[in-house]
């Protein structure tokens, strides 16, 4: 199997290859929700469709760039470029036990999000889900989800479903996968706080209130996919966080 060397990624392609994803999704949200929104497009769309339309690209981004390389276009290949090796038994238990200190650091953490929300530089649109703001009061169990009642309406949950898949294929083939091996040649051991950091302030601008507890999260699984060279690892402790929302929106659908 023919597999090209893998360049270095230094300090300013890093820059662009978080910013410009980072950028457009800033755009989408605080802009192109508020316009869908005056068009008369239900939130259930816009948002998802803002969101989780651009983190389905990034999967498709980091295929096209790792083509781009040169590499083949084979399961073998794609495997080894983008650390998809299967885990062991040890890595779930590690990738699952890295979730629940995330979660305990983050609930630690989570009274800085009112706080960074009540500055105006860090306060969320009006238009965003009570689910994703903190300034608004979330109601458990959930009766609705985004202005649409629950009750009965099983297609939110392949909606999320979708959403879902896009957000951890998005994300960790094109952060985990494609970028964070090329920065490792450039930035050696100290890779994954660079990828973090860029990770937390660049990509999550959109959620700019949250900075403060989204620290655990971006470090923890930055260093984590570095330390076991794994995309798995950090794919399976993304997903777990993400995927909890089911428990949320599944018992207002009963």
């Amino acid at each position: 199997m023919s597999f090209k060397e893998i360049k270095p990624m230094y300090l300013g392609e890093s820059l662009l290859y978080f910013g410009i994803p980072s950028v457009i999704l800033y755009i989408n949200i605080y802009y192109g929700v508020p316009y869908l929104d005056g068009m008369g497009v239900p939130l259930i769309l816009s948002f998802p469709l803002a969101l989780y339309g651009l983190l389905g690209l990034l999967f498709f981004a980091a295929l096209i760039a790792y083509r781009i390389e040169g590499n083949p276009f084979t399961i073998v290949a794609i495997v080894k470029r983008f650390r998809l090796q299967a885990m062991n038994r040890k890595m779930w238990l590690i990738s699952i036990g890295t979730f629940l200190l995330i979660i305990v650091l983050e609930e630690l953490l989570k009274f800085t999000s009112k706080i960074l929300a009540s500055i105006p530089l860090f306060s969320p649109p009006e238009i965003l889900p009570e689910f994703i703001d903190p300034t608004k009061t979330l109601v458990l169990p959930f009766t609705e989800f985004m202005g649409i009642p629950l009750e009965g309406n099983w297609w939110i949950l392949l909606v999320w479903l979708v959403c879902l898949s896009c957000n951890i294929l998005g994300e960790e083939f094109w952060w985990r996968g494609y970028i964070l091996p090329r920065q490792e040649l450039a930035f050696g051991k100290w890779a994954w706080v660079i990828h973090a950091t860029l990770w937390l302030f660049f990509f999550h601008a959109f959620l700019k209130w949250n900075y403060i507890v989204l620290i655990p999260t971006c470090f923890l699984i930055s260093y984590m996919a570095q330390k076991y060279q794994s995309t798995w690892v950090a794919a399976v402790i993304h997903g777990i966080g993400n995927g909890l929302f089911f428990a949320f929106i599944i018992p207002g659908i009963f």
